[in-house]
């Protein structure tokens, strides 16, 4: 049974809203007639909004969900132009190692039944798929069958999927030697994609990012979040679990404050581990500590600008897109190597080992002794790049750039043999 969720009116995504550029970029130039695009995912998610919105201005868009999973606080898709179908789906809560021994993490796994009905209701020219299991399975089955392409479009990296089961590691060399459009999410993704037998050709390398308008914006009124706290104020924003760090960050935080160094702490989230949290900073002396529940972006923002330092101490991330926000709000940011983003978007004197004391409490004595560099916003690729690319490649059916595959047109257009003269027939060259 399926049940269609779908708005008209634009979402809105900072100043330039989820359609506007904001920077004169012209994303994806319309045609007369939309090729149907199925995008194929476990929910909706926010950040990822502009991006979906930006290819319906090309695509005749579907996006067919599972559903939100029980630890997202995300809204079903209000005010969104995106056509949204919920497909019968059985959602499995299960125990997911880490990347790092020990620790493990929650994962939900949609094994969403009703998809090979609304594929074939829907009848795509192009499906994406974005994960690498059971629902790209059955969407490699129908692309096997009907001959319409498939992406897919991943994240995880080699740290990440490290320790995953031995069936799962056979289930995506099975879809890395069938599938030969992906997209990644950055370079660490592309390693990993690599690694599993993908062709480095076959692999369009974007960079995962936000709605970067809400954290470009300058509040009207100016506040300082950290009037009455102590300076230096370190700030770190996630979910209150394991993997994420956050009880590295304290440790090395009362050993900062052992060495005699004032500053204060404030965690900004939610999630099974506040109260062991809590209980750590008085444990190791760390006294001017706080945490705060999630917050609304535009408060998020005023947070990082009022900050002197943004600690991402996770001990794995498929990226880190809260990195992508301190940046653009122009935070200065420490990043443990463990984020997928690390590589491309932190500086390497400012990423250290959240595992080893060492290199932890070598980073915040950056802070204390000035040395932090914010990070420049260049390094990042705004959604509008990012939409304009995955536009483009789709619109192509290549990850290649469009000189490579005119270049190998032209070359297969070479060597076709010429048509005879009495049938005027001659061979078709399709792109992909």
């Amino acid at each position: 049974m399926e049940t269609l969720e779908t708005s008209q009116v634009a979402g809105s995504f900072g100043p330039a809203g989820a359609m506007g550029t904001g920077t004169g970029l012209r994303i994806c130039k319309r045609t007369k007639r939309k090729e149907k695009l199925a995008l194929l995912l476990n929910m909706v998610a926010p950040y990822r909004l502009p991006i979906y919105e930006a290819l319906t201005e090309e695509f005749d868009v579907l996006a067919l969900q599972g559903g939100i999973e029980p630890n997202r606080n995300w809204s079903e898709n209000a005010g969104t132009r995106l056509k949204v179908r919920r497909v019968w789906t059985l959602q499995i809560n299960l125990r997911k190692k880490s990347g790092v021994a020990g620790i493990v993490d929650r994962t939900y796994v949609h094994l969403t039944l009703g998809l090979p009905w609304s594929l074939i209701r829907f009848r795509p020219g192009i499906i994406v798929s974005i994960e690498m299991g059971p629902r790209t399975l059955i969407a490699l089955l129908y692309s096997k069958l009907t001959g319409v392409p498939l992406w897919v479009w991943w994240g995880g990296t080699s740290h990440s999927e490290k320790n995953i089961g031995g069936w799962k590691r056979r289930l995506r060399r099975l879809i890395a030697r069938n599938v030969s459009r992906w997209i990644s999410y950055g370079a660490t993704s592309t390693e990993y994609l690599e690694s599993i037998g993908v062709a480095r050709a076959q692999i369009l390398q974007i960079q995962n990012c936000i709605p970067q308008e809400t954290f470009l914006a300058v509040p009207e009124k100016v506040v300082d979040r950290f009037a009455a706290r102590t300076r230096p104020a370190i700030l770190t924003v996630g979910q209150l679990i394991q993997r994420k760090g956050m009880d590295k960050l304290i440790e090395a935080s009362g050993r900062l404050k052992a060495q005699g160094h004032a500053f204060s702490l404030t965690l900004i989230g939610s999630g099974p581990d506040r109260d062991r949290l809590a209980d750590l900073a008085r444990e190791h002396g760390v006294t001017d500590f706080e945490i705060l529940p999630d917050q609304p972006q535009a408060v998020l923002n005023e947070f990082y600008r009022s900050a002197d330092v943004f600690v991402f101490p996770t001990m794995e991330d498929v990226w880190g897109l809260v990195v992508n926000e301190a940046i653009w709000a122009g935070l200065p940011v420490l990043c443990s190597k463990y984020a997928g983003c690390a590589p491309e978007v932190a500086p390497e004197a400012q990423v250290f080992d959240p595992m080893e004391p060492e290199s932890f409490d070598a980073a915040l004595k950056l802070l204390i002794e000035g040395r932090v560099r914010r990070t420049e916003p260049s390094r990042l690729k705004t959604w509008q790049e990012v939409a304009e690319t995955i536009c483009q490649a789709l619109l192509r059916g290549s990850p290649q750039p469009a000189a490579i595959v005119d270049r190998t047109v032209e070359t297969d257009q070479a060597h076709v043999e010429p048509a005879s003269s009495k049938s005027g027939l001659h061979s078709p060259i399709r792109k992909f």
